[in-house]
């Protein structure tokens, strides 16, 4: 493959052999190390391809063989030169394209993020904005390392970060922290001040598990927004078992409490429906830097549709990305069409709701016991409406307030 390229750029011609003796005439260029190829024999003749330098060897070899040749085919970048050596716009041309691929390749077009689970593109590219890196800015202006120890201390859970020029990408590789909300906050909350536990809704305590500071409730208390769960201090004892003074920390326990969430949900048994009718509309355009090129409607115009944009960015390989991108727009029609629920499909329709609604709960870490939703239909309306009795994490931080005096009452039952 390469070797093509090379005899293309030197250029080549196919030539037609005939004489006295062509077989001496191969000899002769094979003892003066000229090259040929793709030799055939034609009746009469020879066929075979040589490169110009060897073509302008050949006149002696020629004179002692009696033979002669004509020129079947020219082929290679020389000749193209030549055949186009009067038109100056297009050798202009292609100069002016070769200088604006080169100034394009000194600019960053693509930013590319990898390994982000948490964070997503768009909020680590505005914060690559807010430090003055973006697209369109000067590859020699950018400073990898910088650009990883700022998303290190910009961002807690993001642990390790790695940047990378290639071509006119800004490759971005980054590792988030595994560890959980919950581990993560009670990490925070070992390194803050000294801090009580306390009921954040109305629960009776399912379960609790004091692993620091003092507990007020246990299974089965009841408790309102504000009341003490757990205090941040722990008593200290003197010899006389009474308590001589107290030790603050910060309260640390896992606290499960039986709640009630209200669920309430109401729609109407009519309802309007897409039907596609089949057609499509194309349209293409072109997006230069920011700027959006749309070409103008060859056809009628829907009234109503849905529309499918695709972008395809324009790049030499894998990694040379150019500030343009061509961009097609779909157009589907659709008419709308107003239909009635039957009682059996507007209760499937309200189940699937709940459903879903008990899923987000169960992925937030909360257990259901009890669902008490009742669904009623008519022909008007459709509404699903009860509680649903959970078990779920209660408690919140709230500043422990120092005592002025060494002995404090402590808890009824504790």
């Amino acid at each position: 493959m390469l070797i093509d390229k090379l005899k293309y750029l030197q250029g080549y011609v196919k030539i037609r052999l005939s004489g006295y003796a062509p077989e001496r005439f191969l000899n002769l260029c094979s003892n003066h190390d000229i090259l040929i190829w793709n030799l055939e024999y034609e009746e009469d003749h020879y066929v075979f391809c040589i490169s110009i330098r060897g073509l302008k060897r050949l006149k002696p070899i020629l004179k002692k063989t009696r033979t002669t040749f004509v020129i079947l085919e020219r082929v290679g970048l020389p000749f193209v030169m030549r055949r186009y050596r009067k038109r100056k716009l297009f050798f202009a041309g292609i100069f002016l394209c070769c200088g604006l691929l080169y100034t394009m390749s000194l600019f960053v077009w693509r930013i590319e993020i990898n390994g982000n689970l948490h964070e997503t593109d768009s909020s680590i590219l505005k914060f690559l904005e807010e430090h003055k890196v973006y697209h369109g800015l000067l590859k020699s202006k950018i400073n990898c390392e910088k650009i990883e120890e700022e998303l290190r201390a910009g961002y807690e859970d993001i642990i390790w970060a790695s940047a990378k020029l290639e071509g006119t990408m800004l490759i971005i590789d980054v590792q988030e922290n595994l560890v959980t909300n919950q581990q993560a906050a009670a990490k925070g909350e070992t390194e803050d001040l000294p801090g009580d536990l306390v009921a954040d809704k109305d629960a009776v305590i399912y379960s609790i598990l004091t692993r620091q500071g003092t507990p007020y409730v246990e299974k089965g208390t009841e408790v309102h927004p504000g009341d003490m769960l757990v205090e941040g201090k722990n008593p200290v004892y003197n010899d006389n078992e009474e308590i001589a003074s107290w030790q603050y920390c910060v309260a640390d326990a896992d606290i499960l409490g039986i709640t009630e969430y209200t669920y309430e949900d109401r729609f109407s048994m009519w309802y309007e429906e897409k039907v596609y009718t089949g057609k499509e509309r194309e349209t293409y355009g072109i997006r230069f830097f920011n700027f959006q090129i749309r070409l103008p409607y060859l056809s009628r115009k829907f009234s109503d549709y849905d529309m499918i944009t695709d972008e395809y960015d324009v790049k030499i390989g894998d990694t040379f990305y150019l500030p343009l991108a061509l961009t097609k727009e779909t157009h589907r029609e659709y008419r709308l069409e107003k239909k009635q629920y039957t009682e059996k499909e507007a209760r499937q329709a309200a189940e699937e709701k709940l459903k879903q609604f008990c899923e987000e709960l169960t992925q937030n870490g909360i257990q259901i016991m009890e669902n008490r939703v009742a669904i009623t239909a008519d022909r008007k309306t459709c509404a699903a409406f009860g509680t649903i009795e959970v078990i779920e994490p209660i408690g919140s931080r709230k500043e422990t307030v120092a005592a002025d005096t060494p002995q404090e009452e402590m808890p009824d039952g504790m």
